[in-house]
């Protein structure tokens, strides 16, 4: 479906739930939306690659292979991942000075898996826009990075970046530490509307109802589920599978409710 708007995409983060997004892809291609751009924040970073790409097989065989235990390591990750960053935030320096000394999970097997996964020439060399979410603990800033804005390859490692719970051990990426982007952004809307975007296709993770009131002449389609979907850093095989497909479902009856707003 060849849209006469500017259609960008937004993928919220949410650890295991992202399964739920790889659904809604599938729907997407189904649908053949095209779209301008996507931004995603931690998980959503990771599966703005395959949206950008519109690899969806590649992207399903990785979801349902990926083995989401780190909540047998990191028990407090089972709380509520928005106390946890208010937390973070609300004593930066004391907790800079105590994560910088942890030992976590060692994230070299994730960014070796990220630097497989991700193609980052066919990302770079695509019509479609990319960004991703992150918080430079080093700065103190929260940064929203498009692909254009990250040394050459290096963007498995700034995927990474917006993805990194404070589970693995610290790790430095061109010389700073960065922390998950939802410490101050679980769904990147203003990124895509920084695009131009006026058509945004949202891909949530949670049933909470969000409010959009800032996305002020933009079109919003939002998918989101209507329960709840898996643990931050837990979900078994069977639980992703059945999140690829709810996601799918729940995508494409909304996207064919919506489609007028396409045109």
């Amino acid at each position: 479906m060849k849209s006469n708007k500017k259609v960008g995409i937004a993928l919220e983060g949410g650890g295991a739930k992202g399964a739920y997004q790889i659904g809604a892809l599938k729907a997407l291609k189904e649908l053949n939306i095209e779209y301008n751009c996507v931004a995603g924040t931690s998980i959503g970073a990771l599966n703005a690659v395959p949206y950008v790409l519109g690899d969806y097989e590649k992207s399903s065989n990785i979801w349902k292979n990926i083995d989401f235990s780190y909540s047998k390591n990191e028990k407090s990750y089972k709380k509520n991942s928005t106390e946890i960053f208010e937390k973070i935030i609300k004593n930066i320096d004391v907790f800079e000075k105590q994560y910088m000394k942890s030992k976590g999970i060692d994230p070299e097997p994730v960014i070796k898996f990220y630097k497989e996964v991700i193609d980052e020439d066919a990302i770079r060399k695509s019509n479609v826009e990319f960004g991703l979410a992150t918080y430079c603990l080093t700065d103190r800033k929260p940064l929203k990075l498009y692909k254009e804005d990250i040394p050459k390859g290096l963007l498995h490692e700034y995927v990474f970046a917006s993805c990194n719970l404070p589970v693995f051990t610290p790790r430095r990426i061109n010389g700073k530490y960065y922390l998950d982007g939802s410490m101050f952004m679980k769904l990147p809307v203003e990124m895509v509307a920084e695009k131009g975007c006026n058509v945004i296709i949202s891909v949530r993770l949670r049933p909470e109802i969000y409010n959009f009131n800032s996305s002020e002449n933009i079109e919003i389609i939002d998918i989101a589920p209507n329960e709840y979907l898996s643990s931050t850093l837990e979900a078994s095989p069977e639980q992703i599978i059945w999140m690829i497909n709810k996601g799918y479902e729940d995508a494409k009856r909304i996207l064919n409710i919506k489609k007028h707003l396409l045109i």
